[in-house]
């Protein structure tokens, strides 16, 4: 027959039970952090690189139209217009390989904020289970 808990053994469980409980809270309002910070910087990234990618269509576009008038014009002429189109697109590339770093960069953010947020965690977590530990040694 298994003895009846002692005051001392129901003071020390509970006591260990509410340090848990608060712990575990502490987990969800950290993950709860985590989501909001993952969707700002989605969201940030996403509305960038819409803005960016818009801007770039354009200029591919008007690079377009610049080629398509090269092919109508005379031999010097085309000459000029194509080295202007081959201007436009090495500016293309280089625009799209900034936004592309820039993204990677917000993404890279992101996972400092979480790597931050989830090292703040586990500092606390630790030093919380050194108090839980000793309910559970001292019961």
């Amino acid at each position: 027959m298994p003895d009846a808990p002692t005051p001392d053994d129901t003071t020390t469980r509970n006591e260990y039970q509410e340090k848990a409980k608060a712990a575990l809270e502490k987990v969800k309002a950290q993950l709860d952090e985590l989501r909001v910070q993952a969707d700002l910087a989605q969201a940030e990234a996403r509305d960038k690189l819409d803005a960016a990618i818009e801007t770039l269509k354009k200029r591919q576009a008007e690079a377009k139209v610049r080629l398509d008038e090269a092919q109508s014009t005379g031999a010097d002429a085309w000459k000029t217009a194509a080295k202007q189109v081959e201007s436009v697109v090495d500016d293309l590339g280089d625009a799209i390989e900034k936004l592309a770093a820039e993204v990677q960069t917000a993404v890279g953010t992101a996972g400092t904020a979480a790597a931050k947020a989830r090292d703040a965690f586990v500092d606390e977590w630790k030093h919380a289970r050194t108090e839980r530990e000793k309910l559970l040694d001292d019961g």
